[in-house]
């Protein structure tokens, strides 16, 4: 296996170049910084969103009103809870619901091919080398197979709830107790919540922190006027976690601790725990909650439990000492999704700055390997941490993982923000086929994460030549952003190996 190239990106003849040099008395050795955008004397101006695509047919439908929201988490309403599953390309087959697996199926293979694949799948010790889109399944533990729902033909595991189980490590459902004794915490207080479930501060006896993750499953209970998700639903939840927090294990190809770590999965039965529902309350007193009380729940309610590292506080509202650092933290959501986009053609399509984690750290400097290539950037003072992979897509072991929003028109219609303008965008990139991969989405995000950050009034020093720098970076980056059509397009347009010395010399 090759060694992978180490990296210290540099500036090549770019105006961006002070923003590392002016925090020399912080931070010394290898930097990183973007590079400037060669032949942009006619940027794309954010205001006048000139690079966005044209609307087509599918952005002109719309036949009802705006709605206001807030921004942040989006809530859908009742009216858009039915889902119809559609095979949206030719050769391609999904599993009905909110979220589809689907098996991208040339039309030279017969359903002998599904035999082989099943026949891998049901191998649990097969433990070979696969690349990011071979169409093996030997990584699912239960068989898949077809089913027709509405006429149509969908592929997925013949058990959902035994993929689960297996994944969580469990042969049936355990009891709130002993999913706590498994995790080894105390939970301490709620700390957010979702649509689909609350989200809780845990400690640990050694006194590191991590984060407790509950959703209702598989009940006849709606939550927050949803329908619980189904063994089916959350198990493509848990693979796309746990294959975007694997990619911190050190690889010669893909690697970043960009997306947050999963550290264990359990399902859950039983009654919400009297401690977690006087935590709830607590949080509802102080700030309000937006979801119902889980104390409606049944004794014999299931859950997934999602125990995951601890990232630090959301983005929306964090004060940065300067833009140097809000650009640094850019920088490191860019690279980990351009990790994550070129292993598993990843999507996230909702990264908001509600699912963006920062917390400050002493390590100076983040490594990231990219198609073999190894990027080493400074922190600044601050780690980001992606979260959150409700409406994302991945393509894993030849399966497509998705969540069809082609009726959701309660999301296209909202206003208020530009985080409703790049769903918008998605939709029409997209042409609403939202098992089809396109990149640029990353992209809309990405702009959208520039636009809060070059907007944030509450730096604590604004004065100093690194602050004057990083907000004209990250400004003129914004102008010329989306010209770009992948994540990955952008790290290689910004950033540049260093010469060797020996090439130096020749």
């Amino acid at each position: 296996m090759s060694t992978p190239r180490r990296s210290s990106a540099r500036i090549r003849q770019s105006t961006l170049s002070s923003i590392n040099s002016n925090d020399s008395s912080r931070h010394t050795g290898e930097q990183t910084t973007f590079l400037a955008v060669k032949n942009s004397k006619t940027p794309a101006k954010h205001s006048d969103r000139s690079m966005m695509p044209p609307p087509t047919a599918v952005e002109a439908d719309a036949t009802i009103g705006r709605v206001s929201f807030r921004p942040g988490k989006w809530r859908k309403s009742m009216s858009t809870l039915l889902k119809t599953s559609m095979c949206r390309r030719e050769g391609a087959c999904s599993i009905g619901g909110e979220r589809r697996i689907t098996m991208y199926q040339g039309p030279s293979q017969s359903n002998e091919t599904l035999h082989d694949a099943q026949r891998l799948s049901s191998n649990t010790t097969a433990d070979r080398p696969s690349d990011s889109h071979d169409v093996s399944v030997q990584r699912f533990v239960a068989p898949l197979s077809w089913k027709t729902v509405s006429d149509q033909r969908f592929l997925c595991p013949q058990r959902s709830k035994d993929e689960v189980m297996t994944r969580c490590g469990q042969r049936e459902p355990i009891s709130f107790e002993q999913a706590l004794a498994k995790m080894e915490a105390t939970v301490e207080r709620k700390i957010g919540e979702g649509v689909y479930g609350e989200v809780f501060l845990c400690t640990k006896p050694n006194d590191t922190q991590s984060v407790l993750k509950l959703i209702p499953i598989e009940g006849n209970l709606p939550i927050n006027g949803e329908k619980q998700k189904t063994f089916e639903e959350i198990l493509s939840e848990i693979i796309i976690s746990s294959e975007l927090s694997d990619l911190r294990q050190q690889n010669v190809q893909f690697s970043t601790d960009g997306f947050v770590e999963l550290r264990s999965v359990s399902c859950v039965v039983g009654e919400y725990p009297q401690r977690l529902l006087e935590l709830w309350k607590d949080y509802n007193d102080r700030q309000g909650s937006e979801n119902d009380s889980p104390e409606d729940f049944p004794s014999d309610q299931l859950y997934i439990a999602f125990e995951t590292a601890f990232g630090g506080s959301d983005l929306d509202g964090y004060r940065f000492y300067n833009a140097q650092q809000a650009f640094a933290t850019f920088t490191q959501i860019v690279l980990a999704l351009a990790v994550a986009e070129k292993r598993y053609d990843f999507e996230h399509r909702d990264l908001h700055t509600g699912n963006i984690l920062i917390e400050t750290t002493k390590v100076p400097e983040r490594t990231y390997c990219l198609l073999g290539e190894e990027i080493v950037i400074k922190t600044h003072g601050l780690k980001a941490t992606i979260i959150d992979y409700t409406l994302s897509r991945i393509v894993y072991s030849g399966l497509c993982l998705f969540n069809d929003l082609s009726t959701d028109e309660e999301l296209f219609t909202a206003e208020g923000d530009y985080q409703f303008e790049i769903y918008r965008n998605m939709k029409t990139v997209l042409q609403n086929q939202w098992d089809q991969h396109a990149p640029r989405t990353n992209v809309y995000w990405l702009h959208y994460l520039l636009d809060k950050l070059t907007s944030v009034r509450n730096f604590r020093e604004k004065t100093s030549k690194a602050h004057k720098a990083g907000m004209k970076a990250m400004k003129q980056l914004s102008d010329v952003l989306l010209q770009f059509t992948s994540v990955h397009d952008i790290v290689r347009t910004f950033f540049a190996p260093d010469v060797l010395e020996a090439d130096k010399e020749n």
